[in-house]
């Protein structure tokens, strides 16, 4: 049984996980990258909601750390 992840630990794993997805969602919007689901490509606007989730959590991760000191 794994022991449970620290808090930092967490916010090291959110912080990979929130460029990779940045990063990726940069590629879609430049072209670089095409996703079909159902042979449709996703939707510009698609792509600007999970960008927006993104900080969100982003910015509740943040308002967390800044209680913790």
């Amino acid at each position: 049984m794994r022991p449970m992840e620290t808090p930092e630990e967490i916010r090291t794993r959110w912080r990979y996980l929130r460029d990779l997805l940045i990063d990726q969602l940069g590629r879609f919007e430049s072209g670089a990258l095409r996703l079909h689901s159902n042979d449709l490509d996703v939707s510009v606007g698609a792509i600007a909601k999970l960008k927006q989730n993104i900080l969100d959590f982003d910015q509740m991760i943040s308002r967390s750390e800044a209680r913790e000191l």
